[in-house]
């Protein structure tokens, strides 16, 4: 073994052991329930990852979201729950001009098309953090006496009165629209359906894009609100 290998395994092992601190410092802090004085925001503020650069805040929160979350496939996902799954391989892959091959989605509803079922979401993956962070937390203060019932299990039933159209109007100016997307349910990879206890952490996730950069998405997230 090289040098430059021995470099690289020790700067791997050092990130992964300062890594394994601060998850355990953020499972120490996990909040146990959400009150009247509950605030999504402030959550997210007081998370280590808040101060951290987008990749390392990623990688953080998905280490947290997979160790703490059992994994399944894509069945009994109902409107309203927050998913982070794997979307690898886009059955129109070769036409996109890009995707996110591991949305952080807001599940609306499963919808009939010509082609057929289609599962209907919001990626917070396609706006910047802070504008995600704040979408996030209007999204749960709309639905707050839901979330809260279900804070650490999340949703097992349909959100009373979810829906999406409402949402893509109350948040017109954050341009939701722009990460509404369709995905074919065969397509879809593992699944963590992340309860609203973990919303503060998975909103450092951020997307695994393809055929572009990060950077390009949100410049794409700017043009699309300014016209709408």
């Amino acid at each position: 073994m090289g040098i430059f290998d021995k470099a690289r395994q020790w700067r791997e092992k050092r990130k992964a052991i300062k890594q394994n601190k601060t998850n355990q410092k953020v499972e120490e802090n996990l909040p146990q329930e959400a009150g009247p004085t509950y605030s999504l925001i402030k959550q997210i503020k007081k998370t280590p990852y808040y101060s951290k650069s987008p990749s390392d805040g990623d990688s953080n929160a998905r280490k947290f979201i997979t160790d703490h979350v059992v994994s399944g496939g894509a069945g009994n996902i109902v409107p309203g729950q927050l998913i982070l799954f794997e979307y690898f391989e886009p059955k129109t892959k070769e036409e996109l001009e890009y995707y996110d091959a591991s949305p952080c989605t807001i599940f609306f509803n499963v919808i009939n098309t010509k082609d057929g079922k289609r599962v209907l979401g919001f990626n917070i993956h396609y706006y910047p953090p802070k504008m995600r962070q704040q979408v996030m937390n209007r999204i749960f203060e709309i639905y707050k006496p839901i979330y809260t019932k279900y804070f650490k299990s999340g949703a097992k039933a349909s959100v009373d009165a979810f829906d999406y159209r409402y949402l893509i109007t109350a948040l017109e100016k954050a341009g939701l629209g722009f990460g509404v997307r369709m995905y074919i349910p065969n397509l879809i990879g593992q699944i963590w359906k992340v309860p609203p206890q973990m919303w503060h952490i998975a909103v450092f996730t951020e997307g695994w894009f393809k055929k572009q950069t990060r950077t390009a998405i949100l410049r794409y997230w700017n043009q699309w609100r300014k016209k709408h």
